[in-house]
């Protein structure tokens, strides 16, 4: 799943499902154990491993392509303040698009011969609870991103965030 778990020391937290807990409640979760079966496997040192279920995993494609992207546009630059040249470099790198089913911002990742492997999906409402998703199939390798001129290798958590970090710094 698309699920971000951190961990640090022996508690964890899932940040989709807003909930966290210690080794033991971990354990019960994603290895869908009981209590004393979970206590079983961390003091067991030589418990042996338990590899995932394996999971259908579907072809990736990308979402269809509206006529054109005015509410991307206008949501990425006057609701998030992204220049929009830098926007509109993008758009025509084919790496931004407003999809023509619900007119989502996409964002795609391509690899080194320029085929799409990976798009992220946000929406570009204003008010409510805003949708974000990775499209099934998408290889988390090919995550949209762009390569700079002045050897740092910064890392962003959104790509909105690395949009506004162009737009600040475009010199790098």
């Amino acid at each position: 799943s698309d699920h971000s778990v951190t961990i640090n020391g022996s508690e964890w937290y899932d940040h989709a499902a807003r909930r966290g807990g210690n080794a033991i409640s971990f354990v019960q979760k994603y290895l869908h154990m009981s209590f004393p079966d979970a206590m079983k496997v961390l003091l067991e040192e030589d418990y042996p491993l338990i590899e995932p279920s394996e999971k259908e995993v579907k072809p990736f494609a990308l979402p269809e392509a509206s006529a054109d992207m005015r509410r991307v546009f206008a949501y990425l630059t006057k609701t998030r303040g992204i220049d929009g040249e830098i926007v509109s470099t993008f758009a025509h790198e084919g790496l931004i698009y407003e999809d023509a089913k619900y007119h989502n911002a996409v964002f795609v990742g391509k690899d080194e011969r320029g085929a799409a492997r990976h798009a992220h999906v946000r929406s570009t409402n204003t008010k409510g609870r805003t949708f974000r998703i990775n499209i099934e199939g998408s290889d988390a390798a090919y995550s949209f991103h762009r390569i700079g001129t002045n050897g740092n290798l910064c890392v962003f958590e959104a790509p909105i965030d690395l949009l506004s970090y162009i737009s600040l710094y475009p010199q790098n």
